[in-house]
């Protein structure tokens, strides 16, 4: 009687270790996903100012379409980066506990402050994406815009003016700025151990991202490159 008690307390130990590492094993795995997802994002930002600015400062006149203007690019990019990071945003907004499980408590004024402003920047981020590929990126996918339309096509969009204002413009610049500072943010999420020599190098990439980003948006929206 006493070893036929004892067998299902065996069990359920079991069977309780058992849930306890799936778990366990579970959990390193979303953690990884998540890491992926924020670092791909960061880099594609990082990645895409450069090549703007590289562009707004090498095109003529008439800029002829870059290799960041072809259609299977973009599906990739919006395959691999946007689509996982939308996933992931979903899952960190709306999924409760995801995100207070995952981060340690932050007492400091400076840190507060900035988890406040980050879904603002991430509002702004989301709301440009969808505008941008309204604009350019589901056009050239479907094929009402050429390659070798979409740098004239931002170029106007960006020098465009209503009531005397450059709001495309303004607009880009809000979002540069959003983007580049969510990188960071996410980019100290994915290696939350980095030495502080490393968490300010994960700054200068922001603010890198961020210069160049601006001069793109800026020299487009001047109009130097249209005829």
């Amino acid at each position: 009687m006493a070893y036929a008690a004892l067998v299902p307390v065996k069990g359920d130990a079991r069977s309780e270790r058992q849930s306890s590492w799936l778990r366990t094993r579970i959990g390193a795995e979303v953690g990884r996903c998540r890491n992926y997802v924020r670092i791909s994002f960061a880099g594609f930002v990082l990645l895409h100012s450069l090549v703007q600015a590289y562009r707004a400062a090498s095109a003529g006149a008439l800029p002829e379409p870059g290799l960041e203007a072809k259609p299977w690019l973009v599906a990739l990019v919006m395959l691999l980066v946007w689509l996982p990071f939308l996933i992931f945003v979903g899952s960190e907004r709306f999924l409760p506990g995801t995100v207070a499980a995952r981060q340690p408590a932050r007492a400091q004024a400076q840190q507060r402050a900035l988890d406040r402003i980050e879904p603002l920047a991430l509002l702004i981020v989301l709301a440009f994406a969808l505008l941008h590929t309204a604009q350019l990126a589901w056009p050239l996918l479907v094929g009402r815009l050429l390659a070798e339309d979409i740098r004239p096509e931002l170029i106007a969009t960006l020098s465009s003016t209503r009531s005397g204002l450059p709001l495309q413009a303004i607009a880009a610049l809000a979002a540069v700025g959003a983007a580049s500072f969510y990188a960071v943010r996410q980019l100290h999420r994915a290696f939350p151990d980095a030495r502080p020599t490393a968490a300010r190098g994960l700054v200068a990439l922001g603010v890198a991202s961020y210069l160049l980003g601006s001069y793109a948006v800026i020299r487009c929206a001047s109009g130097s490159l249209l005829p």
